[in-house]
């Protein structure tokens, strides 16, 4: 769509939320209006740098600001495409590219492939992202950033009874802005739900499931020459009943994040800063991160532990068969698709979807109704897969099964082929992946986002290599875990805690 050829000539187009998702939008949609109005709630102060970002930058409104952040892959790929000159400044202030050589399991060679050069994660704190995404922004005359402004509701007409058009949104303040379109990008604790029922848009269809998890976050940085085998790739593991992570970051920073069941009261003494680092002195392959004086908290002592929680896996679609539930409205982001943060998709899913809708204009000058069921059909053939992958994923973590309906034949093969997908990669893919540079390979490629989650039992060359590790799997001498276990008890004794029930579970009681 060119400038001459918007909908609605001289209204701006609107983005609501000024986090990654709605910055990303914003720089999109100025190649489509020749002005871009983005309202964000929370008031920033101008910082100077990614660390005055980090340190004082006050984001209420992103709760997940300051725990840790993986960019996979496909976010450094959607850079290239759509924003270079964002990826050339996060290289400026230190972000890391990790490419898989670097990232594969240590004694795993891996013989490098042409396509090889897609996979490299990139390495920064969240603060650290949207601070530079931000300074893009600004910098664009076409682009009118508006913080401290909250959004109450949206403004639509009627017309013969038919579904309402968004023509802009009221303020808390009462003032009015008209748009030619309007973009939700305000997460997860989105409003558009309510915002459309006072239009008498039909509600959105929804579907949730839990994560059922806590995530305690606390930041470091690295001392020269100090960490363990140089500066860290991306380490993980999934013991079961507690998931542990170090996730690097930009400027020899780096986050350790412990994911915790919801309903384990035991580990919620995390949050004391002592105890967190106590607790992780228990796991071999973390503990090294922080013994003596490899690495010290970001803020000093005081650096706090940072809890998230009460967590949904979230889908809300604003199309249905007869086009957009409000013409004029599109949602993107964590207001349309959020997943359990452990799989790190959030950012990747907003810029995918940012560059879907950027397509979507192309594709249908002046046809905001096409243009919505374009974005809709892209924005499902795109997340769909992965967050279905992450329900699933989350329910196995649980120790839950997805009923079968046998009354609804699709329903029940779809249950059956989840099952049986969890159990292979269970027991072949993933320990297949810490042997195999084939299947390590292909993990990763999913895991970045580079190809859908069914690409595991697609590819007959994944699961031929794959084979061999199930056998060993199922006779009882599977390959050694990357991430050395540890007895629930045995932490939770470094936990501190001495109360009845700790102590009758550690002794067996």
């Amino acid at each position: 769509m060119s400038r001459e050829e918007a909908p609605h000539p001289g209204l701006p187009a609107v983005v609501i939320g000024g986090g990654i998702a709605g910055l990303a939008a914003a720089r999109v949609l100025a190649r489509h209006f020749t002005r871009v109005v983005v309202l964000e709630r929370d008031q920033q102060v101008e910082m100077a740098s990614p660390e005055e970002a980090f340190d004082g930058w006050e984001r209420p409104g992103v709760p997940q600001f300051r725990h840790s952040h993986a960019f996979l892959a496909r976010v450094r790929l959607l850079l290239l495409a759509h924003f270079p000159d964002v990826l050339d400044r996060l290289r400026e202030v230190g972000m890391r590219e990790i490419g898989l050589a670097e990232a594969a399991p240590r004694g795993l060679g891996v013989a490098p492939r042409a396509d090889d050069e897609d996979i490299v994660l990139l390495a920064c704190r969240r603060a650290t992202f949207e601070w530079v995404l931000r300074a893009s922004v600004v910098a664009r005359p076409a682009i009118e950033l508006h913080e401290g402004l909250s959004v109450a509701g949206l403004i639509g007409t009627v017309v013969d009874g038919d579904r309402p058009t968004v023509t802009g949104v009221r303020l808390e303040d009462g003032r009015s802005v008209e748009a030619a379109l309007v973009v939700d990008t305000t997460g997860r604790r989105s409003r558009a739900p309510q915002w459309l029922a006072a239009l008498r848009a039909p509600p959105p269809r929804e579907r949730s499931a839990p994560c059922g998890i806590f995530y305690y976050t606390r930041f470091y940085r690295e001392r020269r020459g100090r960490v363990p085998g140089g500066r860290p790739a991306l380490v993980a593991g999934d013991l079961g009943w507690v998931k542990v992570a170090i996730f690097p970051g930009d400027a020899g920073s780096f986050s350790i994040t412990v994911g915790t069941p919801v309903g384990d009261p035991h580990l919620k003494a995390l949050i004391d800063p002592a105890r967190f680092e106590r607790f992780l002195g228990a796991f071999p392959t973390v503990a090294p991160w922080l013994a003596g004086r490899a690495a010290e908290p970001i803020a000093g002592p005081h650096t706090p532990v940072l809890v998230m929680g009460q967590l949904q896996n979230r889908l809300r679609r604003f199309v249905d068969r007869e086009g957009p539930l409000a013409n004029g409205f599109f949602a993107i982001g964590d207001a349309a698709y959020h997943s359990n943060p452990i799989y790190g998709r959030g950012v990747t899913s907003s810029l995918v979807q940012a560059a879907l809708l950027d397509e979507a204009l192309d594709r249908h000058p002046g046809d905001l109704r096409a243009a919505a069921r374009h974005l809709d059909r892209a924005s499902e053939a795109e997340l769909r897969p992965f967050w279905d992958a992450a329900v699933a994923g989350d329910r196995r973590s649980a120790g839950g099964r997805r009923p079968f309906q046998l009354t609804n034949p699709r329903a029940y093969l779809a249950a059956m082929a989840a099952e049986v997908f969890g159990w292979f990669f269970d027991r072949a893919l993933l320990p297949a992946s810490r042997i195999d540079p084939i299947v390590f390979r292909g993990l990763m490629r999913v895991f970045n986002m580079l190809e859908p989650p069914d690409h595991l039992l697609r590819d007959p060359e994944l699961v031929l290599h794959a084979l061999p590790a199930l056998a060993r799997t199922l006779r009882g001498d599977g390959p050694a875990p990357a991430f050395a276990p540890v007895p629930r008890a045995v932490a939770l004794a470094r936990l501190g805690a001495d109360d009845e029930a700790m102590q009758a579970e550690r002794f067996g009681g």
